[in-house]
């Protein structure tokens, strides 16, 4: 089944109780039973109770408890991984002759340096957005088996551009899906939402990764689609948390900056990876831009960069979005 068709009625399918709970109450009355013809064995007939000389070892009745026994309470599990948003500048941006970045290297060659970017950051999990499917092979000869990829080639261009990629030595896939957002001019491109294992800790955590579209000379005012695009967004977080015990991960460019933070944090119960605040009066962060990561509550951040080094620009045309997350369950 998959995440968005859970979602409706439920998400997630609570194991059935109804056949432990009659087992447990079978076995408490076999029990009950078999202390009280032991309890029988340890009188004389009379109703009197034997005493040890009379009854030997073997007649004497088994200690029962007084209480039930409690199970103890396990401290609860906490994971730390490092989370990045990467719009990476899809190669057709940088095609010889057309692209909006002539100037720079090929999509093929700048995804080798993204490939080292993500490696020099310890990342492992990321939102890639403009990951045209060139640069997705080029990715994945780079590094090996080291990142699966969700949708990465299964939905073709328009799916493979917004995709998510984790580590394989760390993450397994749980289950996938997409949604439908609003792009340029309100076409919907399929985006992924991922709900991911952590390996060693069992921990699960749901990873969603969006572009919204930017008001360009070639696609005028797309404020109205971008409000859409948020708002379904929101609804899908919303449902996940509602529904679910699990995290939930935002990531994309979102081509706003205060409306992004203010819509994100005051119509869903999440909170910005590079801080500011929604308790009433929305006060966005200090570093603020238009790529984004988000978390709903409970997941903490901290070590939030926005790199703009040297290599990053030579890369991309935006700031490569890195921090660390701490989930517990």
């Amino acid at each position: 089944m998959t995440i968005l068709a859970a979602v409706y009625p439920s998400l997630v399918t609570k194991p059935k109780r109804g056949l432990l709970a009659f087992l447990a109450t079978v076995v408490v009355a076999l029990l009950v039973l078999a202390s009280a013809q032991l309890l029988g064995l340890a009188t004389d007939g009379t109703g009197v109770a034997a005493t040890p000389a009379d009854s030997g070892p073997s007649a004497a009745a088994p200690e029962t408890p007084t209480s039930s026994p409690t199970r103890s309470s396990a401290p609860p599990r906490s994971l730390d991984f490092v989370l990045s948003s990467f719009n990476v500048l899809g190669s057709s941006h940088t095609e010889p002759g057309g692209g909006k970045r002539a100037s720079m290297p090929s999509g093929q060659t700048r995804i080798r340096w993204a490939a080292r970017l993500l490696a020099r950051h310890g990342v492992d999990v990321v939102g890639f957005q403009e990951f045209q499917l060139d640069q997705q092979r080029a990715f994945l000869r780079v590094t090996g088996a080291q990142y699966d990829i969700y949708p990465g080639f299964d939905l073709g261009g328009r799916g493979s551009n917004n995709s998510i990629a984790w580590r394989t030595d760390t993450w397994d896939l749980v289950e996938s899906d997409t949604i439908d957002i609003p792009y340029f001019d309100g076409k919907p491109w399929p985006m992924p939402v991922v709900l991911l294992r952590n390996r060693d800790t069992g921990l699960r955590a749901y990873f969603t990764n969006f572009h919204n579209p930017a008001s360009t000379a070639s696609h005028p005012n797309q404020g109205r689609w971008r409000r859409l695009a948020a708002a379904r967004e929101v609804a899908l977080v919303n449902r996940l948390t509602r529904q679910t015990d699990y995290p939930v991960l935002l990531t994309g460019d979102l081509n706003e900056r205060e409306i992004a933070f203010c819509t994100m944090t005051g119509r869903a119960d999440m909170t910005a990876a590079n801080g500011g605040s929604h308790d009433g009066a929305c006060r966005p962060p200090d570093q603020i831009g238009i790529d984004w990561i988000f978390g709903s509550a409970g997941v903490r951040f901290s070590n939030y960069r926005a790199d703009r080094s040297a290599l990053v620009n030579r890369t991309t045309d935006h700031p490569m979005i890195v921090s660390r997350v701490r989930i517990e369950g």
